[in-house]
């Protein structure tokens, strides 16, 4: 063995998730790959000139974040991010004052990562509460990239008044006389605003990554799958990664155009190029489908509570949908697809079971995200036997689901049935849909056992809860799947890359107490130390 080696000795003990050898207690990196696994005085003797590395915690692989928007997460640090706010007074004037210091913008964009339900009021804040504090600044409060509240000036700027129709798949929500009340419900309504800000300047953005990447290494994380990247930022991770300034191993994930036609759209990624090592790799396709749960409109078989006859948003038409499925099958390209309610998961997955007919799609790991309202046992049967994999985000429960159990009562114990799934055949690949949700990997394992939620103090459907295993495979073993990056990360085994982790507990072993009180201490990726700095 070379020179150039660590010994990586594990303490507490080194669990690979590699079914070959569970458990070790010390391993061998050689530059950037683990070489071999086993006991340390063994290891010492085969490489008697490789440096030991003692290590107290427990090593584990990298976790891997299959649903993360890295970029905004960075620009949020950047930002005012409201997450916390008691009432639209306070949303106000949170405002206010950031306004307050930066006299001279244009357009302001906010993060707004709050609900109906957390405020005082019982209501979202609108243009007639924004007017008095912005000025001549155009506001917009971005609500997870589905639904904006803006003021007086954005709309006037992005020219919608009464007489504006309502987008296909958007609402512009109206007061009685048919004006725009601020509140853009669903992408293709906040796009009206959205599309006449200025874009982010290239070195912001590549200053966002760099910081977005530092936090998520602090919290273990060494891959991530960002979706629905526009070419924009699909070319700034280019030049990161040409740089070398990307340390988070990212599957980029372009954002299907639903306005143009399937095989245009398809046609056009041809020219996306410079992808295509362990460190970036080109992704799925990103569609958007249906709405959310927490904002009140996805797509489900029984009707939203107070809105008769009201059964959600669809956002692409299952005609559209159909042929973008079919031709990327055709192509090779996998999809993953934004889906929240049941009725949303049932025409995506039967659109896939037709497209699987002509070009068979297991090979493509085809992909639904969240799938968190009450799908059915057929669609989950459905997914299993065509191979689809499910992206979850248990963090998200904890944060909206005490307000889908406001508006659906005892239903909402059936809400995110991950027990379900697994129990199906499905894999589940977990993440965070970071950063309106808590992003650390440890606290997405929590909430999946113990169904602990916001706001209410028991467990809310723990039949659905998940054991301590299967919960840590979901961030390493099938997220790596997820990711297409199997065969190089997700396990500690010989030639897998090495990127691995060192937490004060063992996931495994650990009380639900202990996994919520649990930190990361060292983040690795390809041998290299990248947490703490």
């Amino acid at each position: 063995m070379a020179a150039n080696e660590t010994i990586v000795r594990g303490h507490g003990r080194i669990r690979t998730m590699d079914p070959m050898r569970p458990l070790a207690e010390a391993m061998v990196v050689r530059g950037d790959r683990i070489v071999a696994l086993g006991d340390v005085c063994e290891l010492r003797d085969a490489a008697p000139r490789a440096r030991l590395l003692e290590v107290a915690g427990t090593v584990l692989p990298g976790f891997i974040d299959a649903h993360v928007h890295t970029l905004i997460a960075g620009l949020e640090r950047r930002r005012l991010t409201i997450t916390d706010a008691a009432s639209v007074a306070e949303v106000v004037e949170r405002v206010r004052d950031w306004l307050e210091a930066r006299p001279d913008l244009e357009w302001a964009v906010v993060g707004a990562h709050f609900h109906a339900e957390d405020l005082a009021e019982g209501r979202l804040p609108d243009r007639r509460d924004l007017d008095p504090v912005s000025g001549g600044t155009a506001l917009y409060l971005d609500r997870r990239t589905h639904d904006a509240i803006v003021n007086t000036e954005a709309l006037r700027r992005a020219g919608i008044d009464r007489f504006t129709p309502d987008p296909a798949g958007g609402t512009i929500e109206r007061e009685d006389d048919g004006e725009a009340t601020g509140v853009l419900i669903e992408r293709p309504a906040a796009d009206l605003v959205f599309s006449h800000i200025p874009a982010i300047d290239r070195d912001e953005l590549h200053a966002a990554l760099v910081e977005a990447q530092h936090h998520l290494h602090s919290l273990g994380i060494t891959g991530a799958a960002e979706p629905g990247l526009s070419p924009l930022e699909l070319s700034v991770y280019q030049e990161a990664w040409k740089r070398g300034t990307l340390t988070l191993r990212t599957m980029a994930m372009p954002l299907v155009d639903t306005a143009v036609p399937a095989r245009e759209y398809l046609d056009g990624l041809g020219t996306v190029t410079g992808f295509g090592d362990e460190t970036l790799r080109i992704g799925p396709l990103k569609v958007y489908v249906d709405g959310t749960g927490g904002f009140g409109t996805a797509l489900l078989g029984r009707e939203w509570p107070g809105s008769p006859g009201y059964h959600g948003t669809q956002v692409c038409s299952d005609e559209t949908f159909q042929q973008l499925a079919d031709h990327a099958a055709e192509r090779g390209w996998s999809l993953a697809v934004h889906t929240v309610g049941d009725e949303a998961v049932r025409r995506v997955l039967e659109c896939f079971e037709r497209a699987d007919r002509r070009h068979p799609i297991g090979r493509l790991r085809f992909s639904i995200m969240h799938a968190y309202l009450w799908p059915s046992p057929e669609s989950m049967r459905l997914a299993a036997r065509l191979g689809v994999v499910l992206s979850t985000q248990p963090a998200m429960q904890w944060r909206v689901a005490a307000g889908i159990a406001d508006r659906f009562g005892a239903a909402a114990e059936g809400t995110a049935p991950l027990r379900d799934w697994v129990d199906a055949g499905v894999r589940l690949a977990g993440g965070s849909d970071g950063p309106d949700f808590p992003m650390s990997p440890l606290f997405g394992m929590w909430q999946a056992r113990s169904r602990r939620v916001r706001g209410r103090d028991e467990a809310l459907g723990p039949r659905q809860a998940l054991g301590a295993a299967e919960v840590l495979r979901m961030w390493t073993v099938d997220a790596a799947y997820y990711c297409f990056a199997d065969g190089e990360r997700g396990r500690l085994a010989p030639g897998m890359l090495a990127d691995w982790i060192e937490v004060d507990v063992d996931p495994v072993l650990a009380t639900d107490e202990q996994l919520a009180a649990a930190t990361v201490r060292r983040t690795v990726v390809g041998g290299r130390e990248v947490y703490p700095a």
